[in-house]
């Protein structure tokens, strides 16, 4: 069935398992940071795979942290300070938030087999493709840049 679906886009299947299927959950911990232990992640964050999105998020959870730590390590400091990992948190939350809400909006849009919803889906990927500059603000945007 594999091969018929895909044909040979993927290579020649030769031998398959018994399928499985998850339910896809979104998940962000309530609390990231306790004392002087930090959830960073997939471990502070699950998102559907949309694009890379989780992957993107934790890139910048990491790069974050590490900027925190050199930060504290510079100034001598604990790098453990509860209180600065509870910075962290807080720095993290808001992006966390807002891909979080991007990535289920565009799940929910393309899940959607109303009519209506289609069309203007179809529509706005028409216009996504053929307007100048919209690819690379929404990409920017995925990835957490500034446009």
């Amino acid at each position: 069935a594999l091969q018929k679906t895909y044909g040979d886009r993927a290579g020649k299947f030769e031998k398959t398992g018994k399928r499985f299927s998850y339910p896809l959950s979104q998940v962000l911990a309530h609390k990231q940071a306790v004392g002087r232990v930090i959830l960073m992640g997939n471990a502070a964050h699950t998102i559907h795979p949309v694009a890379g999105q989780g992957f993107n998020l934790c890139l910048r959870d990491a790069d974050v942290l590490l900027r925190y730590l050199v930060n504290q390590l510079s100034a001598s400091d604990d790098i453990g300070n509860p209180d600065n990992l509870l910075a962290y948190e807080q720095a993290r939350l808001s992006d966390q938030q807002r891909v979080i809400k991007f990535c289920d909006t565009v799940v929910r849009g393309f899940s959607n087999q109303n009519p209506l919803l289609k069309l203007i889906r179809n529509t706005g990927l028409i216009a996504f493709d053929v307007i100048p500059g919209v690819k690379p603000l929404v990409a920017n945007y995925a990835m957490g840049l500034k446009a």
